[in-house]
């Protein structure tokens, strides 16, 4: 019997023959890079705040701006000065004198009420200017409370991103009701200064002063034997909401005052006959 070591087909090896018998390397995580954590952070801290308020609040805005319709009146105007054109264009055509006369008057007699028209209207529009957001706070200040909101919001457990959500739906809320307030002609001055420092001041100094603190450390380390960091957090942020609360609950009993005043105005018709 031939030796198994001194044959031609015997094959010798530290490890295994085949890759059928090898053992198999074990697998090297991916390492992600730290900019790329944050960045993934971040996105997570949007997704979880919702739409920032500086897109919210230009959007409705702009919205309010551009979304006027066509009254009646300038729709009627615009089918007279059409049809009166057309009238014109007939009478030369036709060589009509009287035709092509009366449609000119009648054309210039429509020129002259739309021009009245838009004249009132302008008068109107300055006699109850619409308030914008820019005058309830600067689009800046919205920018950087966005942002530090969203820093926050990448750092800090869910009980803090719902009281920043709350914080922002009320902003928008308040905005919209001193917006209304002064085109009702009773804007409440010391609301609408409350919201625009609560904007530029109030919330982001709260923001930053806890982010000044080590990420590890806000939740445990008591800050000068009060409470940790967080939690004074916490405590601050209540309180710019239960003052926007108050707030927007005047700013609602504002609003309803119109509503109020139709009321009473019908009672004494109704009282009258």
């Amino acid at each position: 019997m031939n030796d198994l070591k001194k044959s031609k087909n015997y094959a010798v090896a530290k490890g295994p023959v085949n890759r059928r018998t090898s053992v198999a390397a074990p697998e090297t995580k991916p390492v992600v890079a730290q900019a790329v954590l944050q960045r993934v952070s971040m996105a997570h801290a949007k997704r979880r705040l919702g739409t920032p308020l500086s897109q919210r609040l230009t959007a409705s805005a702009d919205a309010a701006a551009h979304g006027k319709l066509p009254t009646a009146t300038a729709i009627v105007q615009a089918i007279g000065g059409t049809v009166c054109a057309m009238g014109v264009g007939l009478g030369v055509i036709q060589s009509s004198v009287l035709l092509m006369g009366g449609s000119a008057l009648s054309l210039g007699a429509v020129g002259i009420w739309a021009a009245v028209s838009r004249r009132s209207q302008r008068g109107d529009g300055a006699a109850q200017p619409r308030v914008t957001v820019t005058d309830l706070a600067d689009p800046e200040a919205l920018a950087r409370l966005d942002a530090v909101m969203e820093k926050m919001a990448a750092q800090a457990p869910q009980a803090t991103v719902d009281s920043l959500a709350r914080l922002k739906e009320s902003i928008v809320r308040s905005m919209a009701l001193v917006s209304a307030s002064a085109e009702e002609g009773s804007l409440a001055t010391e609301e609408s200064l409350y919201l625009r420092e609560a904007v530029r001041r109030y919330i982001p100094d709260s923001i930053n002063s806890c982010l000044q603190v080590p990420q590890k450390d806000r939740a445990t380390l008591v800050i000068d034997g009060s409470k940790p960091a967080l939690d004074l957090l916490h405590d601050q942020l209540l309180m710019i909401q239960q003052q926007l609360d108050t707030r927007e609950a005047k700013l609602t009993q504002i609003a309803g005052e119109a509503l109020l005043r139709q009321q009473r105005f019908l009672a004494s018709k109704a009282n009258s006959h």
